[in-house]
């Protein structure tokens, strides 16, 4: 697995660069995405696996974008929840669609049940990989 993603993070690196976003500027503005609602800051860097301070700096130029922006919490006045905007979300939808053609490549000659199998396998290794991290999280924060 971890030549796998070794070679998955060079191509997307690569795919991302004309982009000018890095990997964890892709990873933040996919969580965001992912989760549909805002996040805390602290949420984001344990998801995605970078320092607050590294998330507190691409928030902070994805706001200038107009990528995303930070939500109020009535409940907590220091809480300041981050969500991705409409336009965060287009941009996220333009770099992900210029994977196509390397997708494409890719995944040439594959059967449409080895395809099935592929987006099975992977969906249930990703929920997997969540559930252990959500534990180990909710272990540290114990300790």
């Amino acid at each position: 697995m971890g030549i796998v993603t070794s070679l998955y993070r060079g191509l997307i690196e690569r795919l991302l660069a004309p982009h000018d976003v890095t990997w964890a500027q892709f990873a933040l503005l996919l969580h965001l995405a992912r989760q549909g609602r805002p996040s805390r800051i602290s949420d984001i860097a344990h998801a995605i696996e970078v320092t607050q301070p590294a998330v507190t700096k691409v928030v902070q130029k994805f706001l200038r974008q107009n990528l995303v922006e930070i939500a109020r919490d009535d409940q907590d006045a220091r809480n300041r929840p981050v969500r991705i905007t409409a336009l965060g979300l287009d941009r996220l939808a333009a770099i992900q669609g210029s994977f196509g053609p390397m997708f494409n490549d890719l995944l040439a000659g594959w059967s449409e049940q080895d395809l099935e199998r592929l987006i099975i396998d992977l969906t249930r290794i990703t929920q997997r990989l969540t559930e252990m991290n959500k534990s180990a999280s909710t272990r540290d924060e114990a300790e």
